[in-house]
């Protein structure tokens, strides 16, 4: 049940993220884009403004020259590349049924001074749009200052990072609903929570501010157009922050802290320094990724992200190899609940280390055509998913199959540092002991009381707490502990009991072989009480008596 609500989750983000792309890419989308030349410019300018897909249609290819002509001028209306009615614009070689469709606008401007020249272009589709001002004629006299200004119907975002005010508001809402479903699950077994549930409990409230962090990041940006450099650098330290807090948690679970392990000792403190360092760079890198552009950055990007890859490895593998030290020692102690959530654990890692070199393998491949003339065209509307989207995404798989797993239910005991061996060698010979502990009490209780029965029921006392103790050792799922963990767990503690009653030679006074006595301990246990039968709780002075009267049956 546990894997098909993840997977329903995990498929209801994906349709989200499909949606927020279409959305995206909806025709509904509108904006303008205005150019306006300053005062003090003078002489004749060419403007375009076209989408890149109609960059094709731009200029001619001028055989005299073996060059492409771009602008009309007399030259090319000599090798009869354009008409004279052309000079000073663009040359276009649209089709002409094509011509009014196109997103293609040129026209020229003649600026004597003193006066503002203003071109509005209306944006009916969503594409990557370009604008070229030049001068139209070849002369030294044209010199002009111009402002391009795109006016958005959602805010002051640049269009490609508007995904990401919808990412992180969508993973804000998401993360609430898992910590509100994880609060309720923790108050109502609080008596049983685990010391790592309470550190996922941090998680999670941790996730759910720094995710709003974000969304109020990018929402102020919005606003104002303005990058705010607090806003920033909070930002910056959340996130770093919250990969390190994650990989140091998952590194000392894996370790087995409170779940094989009281305490870490000195490695603990060298745990600490991992995520620490980790913690810088992922400073480095989340202001990296913010300010720097991949288009300009060039080898300046690799140094902001080799450092953090390093200590990611680093993580990876020191954790792989404590989960395969820890599933090893649980082996051995045959505690095998624990080490099915292990291996569960090891899976979702391997899982998840696929993910990212499969993530870093496409990010390499897509950037490393980045200097191409056309790659931000084309790039432009994933770019999000490349460099935010991908791994908050993979990030919350991850985190939610970890919740899935460490939720806090009835049954937690089964994680816990008190659970014993499942081997039924080692569960005969804790059973020994307790029933010599129980006889020694049975002595006690039979000096206050002359009838035994203080002893008797602290033995049935003891049954029943060995019969709690064997609880924590099942294998069933949560619905199937609540349904049978008073009726199966009960039979294989008897059946263990027959076992160890029948080869040591005892039988029970009413006829019946000792180990169909133990099977039916837990029903009869007050009838034999009752008819006081059971002679591990007769005194010296009856089974004098008793054996007396059977030599003289004899």
């Amino acid at each position: 049940m546990a894997n098909i609500k993840t997977w329903k989750v995990v498929s209801l983000l994906f349709l989200l993220l499909n949606f927020l792309i279409n959305t995206l890419n909806a025709e509904e989308v509108r904006l303008h884009n205005a150019v306006s030349i300053g005062k003090e410019s003078h002489g004749e300018v060419s403007l375009l403004i076209y989408e890149w897909q109609d960059f094709e249609h731009l200029g001619a290819y001028d055989e005299k020259s073996g060059e492409i002509v771009y602008v009309c001028d007399q030259l090319a209306v000599s090798h009869k590349l354009c008409s004279s009615s052309e000079i000073g614009q663009f040359i276009t070689n649209l089709p002409s049924d094509q011509k009014n469709s196109s997103s293609i606008l040129t026209s020229t401007f003649t600026m004597t001074g003193n006066q503002t020249e203003m071109a509005l272009y209306k944006v009916e589709n969503t594409g990557y749009y370009c604008v070229a001002l030049v001068p139209a004629r070849s002369d030294n006299g044209t010199w002009f200052e111009a402002w391009v200004e795109w006016k958005f119907p959602y805010g002051e975002l640049p269009a490609v990072d508007y995904p990401k005010l919808l990412l992180y508001g969508i993973f804000a809402c998401i993360y609430l609903a898992v910590g509100i479903f994880w609060f309720i699950q923790s108050y109502r077994n609080w008596d049983d929570i685990l010391p790592v549930q309470h550190f996922l409990s941090a998680a999670i409230f941790y996730l759910i501010v720094e995710m709003a962090f974000n969304f109020g990041f990018w929402e102020a940006y919005n606003q104002t157009g303005k990058t705010s450099y607090g806003l920033l650098a909070l930002v910056a330290l959340l996130n770093a922050g919250r990969t390190s807090m994650s990989f140091f948690m998952l590194l000392i679970v894996c370790m087995g802290y409170s779940v094989v392990k009281p305490s870490l000792g000195p490695m603990m403190k060298k745990c600490i320094i991992l995520a620490c360092t980790h913690f810088f760079f992922g400073v480095i890198y989340t202001l990296g990724t913010m300010l720097l552009s991949p288009e300009t950055a060039g080898l300046l990007i690799l140094l902001v992200i080799f450092p953090l890859s390093i200590t990611m490895t680093i993580f990876y593998v020191w954790t792989l190899n404590s989960i395969t030290g820890t599933i090893h020692d649980l082996e051995l102690r045959k505690q095998h609940v624990k080490v099915v959530m292990y291996k569960r654990l090891y899976r979702l890692l391997l899982f998840s280390v696929l993910a990212v070199i499969a993530i870093f393998i496409l990010n390499m491949f897509a950037f490393s055509g980045r200097m191409a003339i056309d790659w931000a065209a084309n790039n432009w509307k994933y770019r999000w998913v490349m460099l935010d989207g991908m791994l908050n995404v993979l990030y919350f798989i991850v985190f939610f199959i970890i919740v899935i797993l460490w939720r806090p239910t009835s049954n937690n005991a089964r994680y816990g540092l008190m659970q014993i061996s499942q081997d039924e060698e080692e569960a005969l010979d804790l059973e020994e002991r307790l029933r010599r502990v129980e006889d020694q009490e049975s002595q006690q209780g039979g000096n206050s009381n002359p009838g035994g029965l203080g002893g008797t029921r602290a033995n049935h006392r003891g049954i029943e707490d060995e019969s709690a103790i064997f609880e924590l050792g099942g294998e069933l799922t949560d619905e199937e502990e609540d349904d049978h963990q008073q009726i199966t767990k009960n039979v294989e503690l008897s059946d263990l009991t027959s076992k160890k009653n029948t080869g040591s030679g005892y039988h029970h006074p009413k006829g019946g072989k000792g180990g169909e006595q133990s099977a039916l301990l837990h029903v009869d246990q007050d009838d034999e009480d009752d008819d006081g039968y059971d002679d591990d709780h007769l005194d010296d002075s009856e089974n004098a008596r008793l054996t007396k009267n059977a030599r003289k049956q004899t």
